[in-house]
């Protein structure tokens, strides 16, 4: 009877420690109790995909002409009908109108706004003399900018030379080269800024104070 009992002791004595050792590892070099090595979580991964939609989607800013090496793009504001339409129309850009014309219209519209600022914010603006000193410092800016365009035409461009201005378009129409980009067209349009910018100062002044007209800025 002790016999049986104390093999039945050994047995559990061994699987006791049998199982002991399964689940519990004494670390190498390091003196302590051992540490029990929990079972291993099985992680989930899942990949997210890109669908391609159904619909195909359309480029609101985009390349002009599909090409990136241009520097430009395309916008609903600048390829509009009506912005290419406006922009074509000022006079930098009407390359089929003389220069001196050009340079005209561009003086006119100078000279006739610089009027109205020079009245009512010059150091003059309280006196009774505020017209007469307006008019003539707007004349003053008109000669000055003419200068201006002049020293610019004679350190950009060189008598007897063709013009710069590019012969293609951006749609790769060819168009007759810009006069306007040559040291003859310059100077035609430097006399006609001076001459548009002086006859339009002489009307703002001719309106507001010769005719007497009922103006805000007076």
């Amino acid at each position: 009877m002790a016999a049986s009992a104390s093999t039945m002791a050994s047995q559990l004595k061994s699987s006791f420690a049998s199982s002991l050792r399964r689940t519990h590892v004494s670390p190498k070099g390091i003196s302590g109790s051992p540490f029990r090595i929990l079972p291993s979580r099985r992680t989930s991964s899942f990949t997210i995909k890109a669908i391609q939609s159904e619909k195909p989607t359309y480029q609101v800013i985009q390349p002009i002409n599909g090409d990136p090496f241009i520097g430009s793009l395309e916008t609903p504001i600048t390829s509009s009908p009506l912005i290419a339409w406006f922009l074509s129309n000022l006079p930098a850009y009407r390359t089929a109108v003389n220069p001196l014309l050009r340079g005209v219209e561009v003086g006119l519209a100078h000279g006739y706004l610089l009027v109205g600022p020079f009245v009512k914010t010059g150091p003059l603006r309280d006196t009774p003399y505020h017209g007469t000193a307006g008019t003539l410092a707007a004349g003053g800016l008109v000669v000055i900018l003419s200068i201006v365009l002049t020293i610019y035409g004679v350190a950009s461009f060189k008598e007897g030379e063709p013009s710069t201005a590019p012969t293609l378009t951006l749609t790769g129409r060819t168009k007759k080269p810009d006069e306007l980009q040559t040291a003859e067209g310059w100077a035609k349009f430097t006399g006609g800024f001076f001459f548009g910018g002086i006859s339009g100062v002489i009307w703002a002044y001719f309106l507001l104070y010769v005719l007497d007209l009922p103006y805000y800025f007076k």
